[in-house]
């Protein structure tokens, strides 16, 4: 992939982090470029927190606020 072909992909991306309350732990691996594994290391070692609705796991917006990739200054 190119840099002029990956530029609008990042920016879908964090387009679609402006109204989340939360995202699936495909669409985060996706979303953050992490592997499955990684996530739930993350989990385990309590460096990232999941929430389950029902039997979905989420990964709630709170975490991507904290994380730093949503900015809530504006």
């Amino acid at each position: 992939m190119t840099q002029q072909e990956a530029e609008p992909r990042a920016r879908q991306r964090r387009a679609s982090l402006d109204h989340r309350l939360g995202w699936r732990i495909s669409e985060w691996v996706e979303l953050t470029g992490t592997s499955r594994p990684t996530l739930w290391r993350q989990v385990k070692s309590g460096k990232l927190k999941i929430v389950y609705v029902g039997t979905v796991q989420l990964v709630p917006r709170a975490e991507a606020i904290r994380l730093g990739l949503i900015d809530t200054e504006a």
